[in-house]
């Protein structure tokens, strides 16, 4: 089976699209151009209308290019139209979100990807890839540096997201924040330090929340923590870094960790989303401009050489 993707949106979506790609790996399928493939997935993003407008606009490109290829769409724009975005050319599925990680799986069992269906069919694969998932060879490998041109793996801890940001649709098509278990991601982490990446990038929906949502005490600073640990002993020496964090989620301590560690990237993406207390209001953001100026004046101090970087909103309603 051949397949080619097309990731819209954040890193997020990439971390997702990587863990999509492994499965249809597993079962041998190998990538290939647009105009080639058997299958095709789109990842689409909802976080603008002009990013829904892309996402139908390139659907379309697809099947015309591609009219005997199975275009499979997931993402939050398919999530939130489904009906919309399966009407827009023969051959397509709508995956949701929430069962995006299961995409193989849902697949083949309804047989609608003949290629995915007939590749290792039985049921013992996916246990083989599940029991010796740390072996060598694609079975539950994963993909290596290099592949797409990828020097840095993007691994999603978290999903989910119950900030009441007025602008945000990112709730209502990710649905509420869920952690990825400690555990779950120590063995990821391993597993593609061990693959061969030099560069690991924790990423999720709403990151600062992670494990508010497990049993027992968790937290983003304990899950660094404990992946700081788990890469010490690495050779070469693995870089870890933190993608976007909500800037009331950017701790003291996570500061003074990146700071102390030789492990973690001195890189923070912190969004402002605007400059004018009022319009913060209005944006419910639950942080003042004094508070974003002394965090950044804080981490500049520890600092001096960190890599700041911001998201700013421009024409939101009542400016």
């Amino acid at each position: 089976m051949k397949y080619s993707f097309v990731t819209f949106g954040c890193r997020v979506n990439q971390a997702d699209s990587l863990t999509v790609e492994e499965q249809l790996r597993e079962q041998g399928g190998s990538a290939a151009p647009l105009e080639s493939a058997d299958l095709v997935v789109v990842n689409t993003c909802s976080v603008t209308a002009s990013a829904d407008q892309g996402a139908r606009q390139t659907i379309r490109r697809i099947a015309r290019l591609n009219p005997h290829a199975r275009i499979v769409v997931t993402g939050c724009f398919a999530t939130r139209e489904p009906a919309q975005v399966e009407g827009l050319a023969d051959h397509v599925r709508v995956v949701r979100n929430e069962e995006k990680l299961q995409f193989v799986p849902l697949l083949r069992a309804a047989r609608d990807v003949r290629a995915v269906a007939d590749a290792d069919a039985s049921d013992a694969s996916l246990d083989t890839a599940r029991r010796f998932g740390d072996g060598e060879g694609s079975c539950g490998a994963a993909i290596e540096p290099g592949v797409a041109g990828r020097t840095a793996f993007t691994l999603r801890v978290q999903t989910g997201c119950a900030e009441p940001c007025s602008y945000c649709i990112i709730p209502e098509t990710r649905g509420a924040p869920r952690s990825t278990p400690l555990e779950e991601v120590l063995a990821d982490v391993r597993r593609v330090v061990s693959a061969g990446y030099r560069e690991v990038v924790l990423t999720g929906v709403h990151l600062g929340s992670y494990g508010r949502d497990l049993d027992g005490a968790s937290s983003l600073v304990q899950l660094l923590r404990r992946i700081e640990a788990a890469v010490a002993s690495a050779e070469p020496r693995v870089l870890i870094r933190v993608s976007s964090l909500e800037p009331m989620d950017c701790s003291d301590e996570v500061v003074a960790l990146v700071a102390e560690s030789d492990w973690f990237a001195p890189h923070f993406h912190l969004p402002l989303q605007h400059a004018s207390e009022r319009m913060l209001r209005a944006m419910q953001r639950p942080y003042s401009l004094e508070y974003y100026d002394e965090l950044v004046t804080n981490i500049r101090r520890r600092m001096p050489h960190a890599s700041i970087g911001t998201d700013v909103i421009v024409g939101f309603p009542g400016e």
